[in-house]
């Protein structure tokens, strides 16, 4: 089954180059479709074999067909195809905001929602998974197994999709930015320039992962371990406690009002077409 892409964005591309790189797809058997064409100069050098093409001409030689533009686009994107996917397609997208409803207004056919995380690049993270009630045992196995080789898959309701995002696809933004105010506030503490600071947050981050993921050591064992009674580890634990529910509260009700306002905004501009 050839595998087609359809955009070639930051997360599309991380997407691709992932499952290349992992081996879950062979470059001879991919199409992708993007607007900026020399954005693929460097994947084309690295991947003789994989082939280039319109919107249509993906559609037409691809049975399972990846739609990787941004939601507002998704819409334009299947008008334009749709006339063209084979009879058994199946459609697989990473657009949060999408709901699988509004794009089955468009396609009678089989949908599966992907939500995937730029950690992909490295073979980790997680990948959410949501398959309408077309996609058969064969077609859910083959794209879970697919995502499986570049990191986690989690098959998850599609109402569950805006925490899940925000605890996978967005972490990584928000992990960084703790790292970096992390740093920011050493280096004021101290003589060291920022660079040092974060050299020294973002190595430890890496050691504390792999405690946590390779060793499946608890946090609470981390937390007993480095934080004596009393000592100077608990004392900041105390601010951390003290302050931190407050702002993931406060983070998750501000991403949460945007999904819905987003989720909103596409829904309108499917229903229009009804």
């Amino acid at each position: 089954m050839k595998t087609g892409f359809i955009g070639y964005g930051n997360m599309g591309g991380a997407l691709l180059r992932s499952l290349l790189a992992a081996g879950a797809i062979d470059a001879g058997d991919v199409m992708v479709s993007t607007r900026t064409g020399s954005r693929l100069e460097g994947l084309l050098k690295e991947y003789p074999g994989l082939a280039t093409g319109t919107n249509v001409a993906v559609a037409r030689e691809c049975a399972r067909l990846f739609i990787c533009v941004r939601t507002g686009e998704v819409k334009g994107v299947m008008e334009e195809i749709a006339p063209h996917l084979h009879r058994d397609a199946h459609l697989v997208y990473i657009c949060a905001g999408l709901e699988i409803k509004n794009l089955a207004k468009l396609f009678a056919g089989k949908i599966t929602k992907v939500v995937p995380s730029m950690t992909s690049e490295v073979g980790a993270g997680v990948s959410l998974v949501c398959h309408n009630g077309l996609v058969d045992e064969k077609d859910r196995a083959s794209v879970e197994a697919m995502l499986g080789k570049i990191g986690r898959v989690k098959t998850i309701p599609e109402d569950h999709f805006e925490v899940g995002a925000d605890l996978t696809s967005c972490a990584p933004a928000f992990i960084a930015c703790l790292c970096e105010e992390f740093a920011r506030a050493g280096a004021r503490h101290s003589d060291f320039t920022v660079d040092e600071a974060w050299e020294m947050v973002v190595a430890t981050l890496y050691g504390t992962a792999k405690l946590l993921f390779e060793k499946q050591t608890g946090s609470g064992e981390i937390i007993r371990k480095v934080a004596t009674p009393g000592g100077i580890s608990a004392e900041g634990l105390k601010v951390l406690a003290r302050e931190l529910p407050a702002v993931f509260d406060r983070l998750f009700e501000a991403t949460l009002k945007k999904h819905e306002t987003v989720k909103e905004a596409v829904s309108a501009e499917y229903t229009r077409r009804d």
